[in-house]
């Protein structure tokens, strides 16, 4: 691992989110997707385990499994969670199936297409995939915004795009709504405290890492209204 992913990771340490997010929505989505009371939910991508600890609370008799590559992420989850199944492992790949596969902000990294495609043979008959994913709301972005999301995610989609892989892929949409400013802020805003505090003494690798964080932050606050989180829960065809 390269210094720069170093320095991301003691970042981000101690954060609960890695993704906008919030309960009303995480509860919206498990009404459109009609996740029965003690149904088995996956956390696909599932970080330190923000969202698993929203689900415990929303549906309380559920199996919750929650799944990331990142080892120090599962080892929190098992000390801090020890009612959910925590494996360090791919998100595309699962054991069994699923009532409902979750998964906020992370199919991006495999892309939406793999991870759908992926998804399907782990869903239950009845069962459901929700998932947010980062879309163009804008059909003319601000340089600013289009510069960063070439480089961070050159892949992303406007809505047409978005339902038209989706489509593409073999599911029918139950329900969609964008994230509100306040499932970003409670990513952001513990992310900004948490830059503020390393700030001082940081090396020039997390310098580095601090900056770019920074200008993320700055750049949806100035340009928020061009891009934003879309949750959609889908179920195969």
């Amino acid at each position: 691992m390269s210094a720069v992913p170093k320095a991301f990771f003691t970042l981000h340490e101690g954060l609960t989110r890695e993704a906008p997010g919030d309960a009303e929505s995480l509860a919206w989505a498990l009404d459109v997707a009609g996740t029965p009371a003690r149904g088995r939910i996956l956390d696909a991508g599932c970080g330190p385990g923000a969202d698993l600890a929203l689900l415990a609370g929303l549906r309380p008799g559920a199996a919750l499994v929650g799944r990331d590559l990142h080892a120090p992420f599962i080892a929190r989850i098992r000390a801090e969670q020890p009612y959910v199944s925590a494996e360090v492992g791919d998100m595309l790949t699962p054991d069994g199936e699923f009532d409902l596969i979750w998964s906020a902000g992370a199919a991006y990294g495999p892309g939406v297409d793999a991870a759908l495609a992926a998804w399907r043979r782990h869903v239950r008959p009845g069962g459901a995939v929700a998932f947010s994913d980062c879309l163009w709301r804008s059909p003319h972005p601000a340089p600013a915004a289009r510069a960063f999301w070439a480089k961070d995610y050159p892949a992303m989609q406007d809505l047409p795009g978005h339902i038209a892989r989706i489509e593409a892929a073999g599911y029918r949409i139950l329900g969609a709504r964008w994230l509100g400013d306040a499932a970003w802020e409670a990513y952001y805003g513990p992310l900004a405290e948490r830059v503020a505090a390393l700030r001082a003494g940081a090396d020039a690798e997390m310098a580095q890492v601090l900056d770019q964080t920074e200008a993320e932050i700055a750049l949806w606050r100035l340009h928020g209204a061009d891009f934003g989180y879309y949750l959609t829960v889908v179920r195969p065809l």
